[in-house]
């Protein structure tokens, strides 16, 4: 039953219009810090499976989905697709997760942050993508066979000083941006989170992790996005974390940081789910993983990040 409810909404949502239009903004005034005299085009490009990818971006920006008033919680997210800084997987781990925020009364926010270079054309992000995904099966495939000749593999658990990125001063600026518009778009300043997939949830974490009090997050959800062990942040934040079981170093990262979080008497829920696969998002295809997002919400609710407005 839980399933047939989780997709009866996922599918309520794909198939209506959206409640209203979304509008996009540009969260620096004129060229971001840092890309001052980028030249090269921003590129959108379906993958083979026929999803956009967005490649080359140096203008960051933030698409806005609002839900009707009649559902509106007050609540905001904000989500950082993945795709390793080389590309933004823009639905799996943007649109549709933002569509599912807004018809459940909260605002969903995609945040498209900067990412590498690939390519001047087609042609050559093309070829560029390709050796990049070539790169990560060999790495994959390497790591896959020391696992065989060893016992678990080693996880460092000493804690990393994380350093300001380009990506997190993106995830930094958006969060400033909706707190300085917050009233205008009837959004509660001391509820916006941010959430972020692989890459993204690396972003989420920056940003969990220095900010200050402008581009603090409220909440902070990185899925499948925990890479290193970060140390406690000193606001106890609710922190969702979920991964699949089997994604090479990130569970172990994830229950390590976990741990910490539940000694340090942060509010947090770790998640790992069998029938999951590094990038799968969120999806219309009645994986057992999709219901991520459920648990997510309902943590959310416990957390009261989720409230119905007064």
């Amino acid at each position: 039953m839980k399933k047939f409810s989780f997709m009866a909404a996922l599918t309520l949502a794909f198939m209506t219009n959206a409640i209203q239009a979304q509008q996009v903004y540009k969260i620096y005034e004129g060229a971001a810090p840092g890309s001052e005299n980028v030249d090269y085009p921003e590129i959108t490009m379906n993958n083979p499976a026929g999803h956009p990818m967005v490649y080359n971006v140096s203008e960051p920006t933030i698409t806005v989905y609002r839900p009707d008033a009649a559902i509106d919680t007050g609540a905001a997210m904000i989500i950082a697709p993945g795709g390793g800084n080389r590309y933004l997987t823009w639905e799996e781990e943007g649109i549709n997760v933002a569509q599912w925020l807004q018809h459940h009364g909260i605002t969903g926010i995609i945040l498209k942050y900067r990412t590498t270079f690939m390519g001047k054309d087609r042609d050559e992000v093309t070829k560029n993508v390709m050796e990049f995904w070539q790169s990560l099966m060999n790495r994959s495939n390497a790591v896959e066979s020391e696992a065989t000749r060893t016992a678990a593999p080693v996880v460092n658990t000493t804690p990393v000083q994380l350093q300001p990125t380009i990506q997190g001063d993106d995830g930094r600026q958006a969060m400033k941006y909706v707190r300085r518009h917050a009233k205008e778009w009837g959004i509660d300043p001391q509820r916006i989170g941010i959430m972020g997939f692989s890459a993204g949830g690396v972003v989420t974490m920056n940003v969990l992790m220095i900010h200050d009090e402008e581009s603090k997050p409220n909440f902070a959800a990185p899925i499948y996005g925990v890479v290193s062990n970060p140390g406690v942040p000193t606001d106890k934040v609710p922190v969702f974390l979920c991964s699949p079981t089997f994604d090479l170093t990130v569970p172990e990262y994830a229950e390590q940081f976990f741990n910490d979080l539940k000694n340090a008497q942060v509010p947090a829920e770790l998640h790992y789910i069998y029938e999951g696969t590094h990038g799968d998002g969120l999806q219309y295809n009645g994986k057992e993983w999709n219901e991520w997002m459920d648990m997510l919400y309902r943590f959310m609710k416990a957390t009261k990040f989720l409230e119905n407005k007064k």
